[in-house]
Formats: structure tokens, C-alpha cells, sequence
């Protein structure tokens, strides 16, 4: 995926510049063969800035992209916090203490929850896959609840714990099925497009130039770029089946009960 806005290059540069120090504190250790508290900061920093970097990242996409928002502001609010404390703690700025440590770790876990959610938003799914996406957001949403009451109550019985492990399942096979669930969603529109033409006369948006293209990925002939064509045609929100010119009032294929359309005014 192209990085197009500043705000993604800086992150994605501030995650090259982590993993460089990281890299060139990692060889100073092994030359010089001295590892002390400063080297040991320096690393910490490195590290906690490359992990902010790739959580701003996910952030910043939905953000920008105006998908759930604000959950991406929120998302990119929380990794700032967390970064901030976290050197904050590295370097002694602050005290260490309790109320620091437990605020330090909802900070993480919201700076997890909200990109992470964020991503999720993203995907395109069909109608009869949604309850998924609504699945794990939900499951997201109350795992990081738990982990935030687990901190603050100083809570670790084996039934929280055992809970815990259930939500993590939970989340992580949702994650694994929405990007899953969006390709097979791709696919399913692209056959379903039944009464619409298969290619389009566009106007490339790089070069200006017009030109027939197909209905799914494609390339301007001409500059090269590439372009994703859909159409979103209305379809049953069960089986898929075309609703164009349908006067029916259930699906012919299935049987589902078509929605009325609002009237015009």
C-alpha cells in the first residue's frame, strides 16, 4: 500500500529510524562489550518508538480515511500518551510508582484497542459477514476493559484469567477471518455484478487519459497506474441474488423479505 500523507511517512520513518538504533545499539553492546544503564535506556527508546510508529500507523490509516471515526484520532491520541510515558519512565523524568505503572498499562492496552479496531473497520465486507466484524470489535472492546480492571483492581484469580484467555481466542480468530471474510466479499460483488457492463470508459486520474477499463484491477495503458474498479449493485442481503427490476417482494432465490425502498421525493 502506497504511503501517500505526511503523517504516514513520518511514522513509517520514525519506525525505519527506531529499528536503525536499535540495530546500531545492538552492535555497540557486542563490540565494545559493555552494557550499562545508559545503553540499556537507549534501547528501551528505540524500541518504544518503533512500537508507537507501527501502532500510529494503523491508527492513521482509518483516520485519514474517515472509517469509524474517531476511533483512528483516538487511536493515534493513545499511542502518543503511551510513547510519552513510557520515555517518560525510561529516562526518570517521572518517579516510579504504582499509579504510574497501572497508568502505563491501560495507556498500551488503548494503544492496541483503538488501531486495532481501526483496521478492522477497513475491511469491505458483505452484508451476511458483518455480524463478524461486529463480533470482534465487540470482543476488542471488552478484553481491553478486562486488562484495564485487571491493572487498576490488582485482580489475577484464574477465573479472570481463564476469561482472558477466551476473549484473546476470540479476537485473534475474528482478526484472522475479517481480512479473510473482505477478499471473499470482493469476489462474491465481482460475480454478482450481473447487470451491469463489464468494462467502463474512464479518464485516467494520474494522465487524463480516457479509456476503456474491466470491471475489477486494472492498469492505465497508458501511465501505468493501477485502479480497482466495483460496482456496488443492490443485491439480496442473504443469498446475493440481483435485485435490479425486481418486483417481488421477497428474494426468488431465497425467499429473504426485500426492504422497500423510501420513497422519492
Amino acid at each position: 500500500m502506497a504511503i501517500q500523507s505526511q503523517t504516514q511517512r513520518s511514522l513509517l520513518l520514525a519506525f525505519i529510524a527506531s529499528l536503525a538504533g536499535c540495530g546500531l545499539c545492538g552492535i555497540y553492546v557486542l563490540v565494545m562489550g559493555d552494557f550499562g544503564q545508559f545503553e540499556a535506556r537507549v534501547l528501551a527508546t528505540t524500541a518504544s518508538i518503533g512500537a508507537a510508529a507501527i501502532l500510529g500507523l494503523a491508527a492513521a490509516i482509518p483516520h485519514e480515511q474517515r472509517r469509524w471515526h474517531p476511533i483512528g484520532l483516538l487511536g493515534l491520541i493513545a499511542v502518543a500518551a503511551a510513547l510519552a510515558l513510557s520515555l517518560m519512565l525510561i529516562w526518570r523524568v517521572v518517579d516510579e510508582s504504582e499509579r504510574m505503572a497501572k497508568t502505563l498499562g491501560i495507556g498500551c492496552t488503548l494503544a492496541v484497542a483503538f488501531p486495532h479496531a481501526g483496521l478492522i473497520g477497513l475491511a469491505r465486507l458483505h452484508r451476511r459477514f458483518e455480524w463478524v466484524r461486529a463480533m470482534t470489535v465487540v470482543t476488542i472492546a471488552i478484553l481491553s476493559i478486562q486488562i484495564g480492571y485487571m491493572i487498576l483492581a490488582e485482580d489475577g484469580s484464574e477465573e479472570l484469567f481463564r476469561l482472558l484467555g477466551v476473549l484473546a481466542i476470540i479476537t485473534v480468530c475474528g482478526t484472522i477471518a475479517v481480512p479473510v471474510l473482505h477478499r471473499v466479499s470482493a469476489i462474491h460483488a465481482l460475480e454478482n455484478v450481473r447487470t451491469a457492463e463489464v468494462s467502463l470508459s474512464l479518464t485516467c486520474p494520474r494522465c487524463g487519459k480516457l479509456q476503456p477499463l474491466p470491471i475489477g484491477r486494472s492498469r492505465c495503458g497508458q501511465c501505468g497506474l493501477r485502479l480497482l474498479i466495483e460496482i456496488d449493485e443492490e443485491v439480496c442481503r442473504k443469498c446475493g441474488y440481483s435485485l435490479y427490476k425486481l418486483e417481488s417482494p421477497f428474494c426468488p432465490e431465497c425467499g429473504t423479505p426485500i426492504a422497500a425502498a423510501s420513497p422519492k421525493t
